[in-house]
């Protein structure tokens, strides 16, 4: 306890609750001003600051783990594959790759889900287990393609993504209700 100006006793605060007390005051201020915002600049702010978001999340990610892109080399141009085999190679090499292609990997996936999420809510005015399913869609699909899974039939792996992310997301929203 330190003495204060007039003699009354107050507590000193603890600089980490400080900057947290800083930190939500800056976040409600901030939500506040996107919510008087039109649904464009709300939704591309919201894009925006998810999707950088994400590309930090999947740098840290792909320097927590090695560059395994090297553990599935690339096969040569003349190689007959089976083009399911091809595709799944892909997907193991999408999913492998280092800091910059798992931060551009997880800036799509959460900046496409959070800018979907964000519309879906202003429109229906709820945010609900089909609204979330979605953006998962949307977040999937777009995933697929900047992953660049699917050779031979590029509609059918986006659709395919974009089904299994709403999938796993209906179900995380059913059970987390």
């Amino acid at each position: 306890m330190e003495e204060g100006k007039q003699g009354v006793m107050v507590a000193a605060q603890n600089p980490i609750a400080q900057l947290q007390a800083r930190f939500k005051d800056f976040e409600n201020g901030f939500r506040a001003w996107l919510a008087k915002q039109s649904l464009p600049v709300e939704a591309a702010v919201v894009t925006a600051t998810s999707a950088a978001q994400g590309a930090a999340i999947g740098a840290f990610m792909g320097t927590l783990t090695n560059d395994a892109t090297s553990a599935f080399p690339t096969p040569p141009p003349q190689a007959n594959l089976n083009p399911q085999a091809m595709a799944s190679f892909k997907q193991a090499q999408a999913l492998a790759g280092g800091p910059l292609v798992q931060a551009s990997n997880f800036a799509v996936m959460t900046g496409v889900n959070a800018g979907i999420s964000c519309v879906m809510k202003r429109i229906r005015g709820k945010e609900d287990v089909q609204s979330s399913m979605v953006a998962a869609f949307g977040s999937g699909a777009m995933f697929s393609l900047v992953s660049g899974m699917g050779d031979q039939n590029q509609a059918a792996y986006v659709i395919s993504s974009g089904l299994f992310f709403a999938l796993i997301q209906g179900g995380i929203f059913q059970v987390s209700n």
